[in-house]
């Protein structure tokens, strides 16, 4: 979006700061970088472009602080990001600008790696309240393999609870096949399990 493009007097209408920045989310008006980040449609791989404001990224990430202000700040005008999807991407930049994000079961996970990465706490704990809210016996093994490397250990122990008390409907997942050896090893060891026990190892067979 140019100047041109642009509502009159667009500033006065939104009167508050948390308005203005909104405004200011995903929009080429006074943007000093653009990220270009995959995307995955329907299979086939391409590439989209994000337009951010350096300076409102950098009041909410110390990460992109020194990424644009520090002693090896980036020059260019254009980062290419590889190691996430554009939608996660778009949700990590639409609560630096609004407070606001949009989190779903298919990207939750990569929007927490996301607010790790770029340390935003408060980000982090959305997500994680989130997938408290949404966990069950269909998705404990996946949510579980993957928070273990970010320590969050009430949301672990929480897992853990869940596999306790649906064991039976836990191994019986799609999931519960494609954990890491680690992590079965840690089932069959537990002693808490609501399941019998011969039921356990027809479930481990099959692992």
């Amino acid at each position: 979006m140019s100047l041109s493009d642009v509502e009159a007097h667009w500033q006065t209408t939104r009167p508050t700061i948390r308005e203005r920045n909104k405004f200011m989310f995903n929009n080429n008006l006074f943007s000093d970088v653009k990220f270009i980040v995959r995307e995955a449609n329907d299979g086939n791989e391409g590439k989209k472009v994000i337009p951010a404001h350096k300076f409102v990224l950098s009041i909410s990430s110390p990460v992109f602080s020194a990424m644009f202000y520090g002693e090896l700040a980036e020059t260019g005008d254009s980062i290419e990001i590889s190691d996430c999807e554009y939608k996660s991407l778009l949700e990590l930049f639409r609560y630096i600008y609004s407070d606001e994000v949009n989190l779903s079961g298919s990207t939750v996970m990569e929007i927490l790696y996301l607010s790790k990465k770029y340390y935003l706490p408060s980000l982090t704990e959305k997500c994680i309240q989130y997938l408290q809210e949404h966990l069950d016996a269909s998705n404990v093994f996946s949510i579980l393999q993957s928070v273990k490397i970010y320590e969050e250990m009430n949301l672990v122990y929480d897992c853990w609870k869940v596999i306790d008390r649906q064991t039976q409907e836990a191994v019986k997942s799609d999931v519960f096949e494609a954990i890491d050896r680690p992590l079965l090893q840690a089932v069959v060891e537990r002693d808490t399990l609501n399941i019998e026990e011969v039921e356990l190892f027809k479930a481990v067979d099959l692992w």
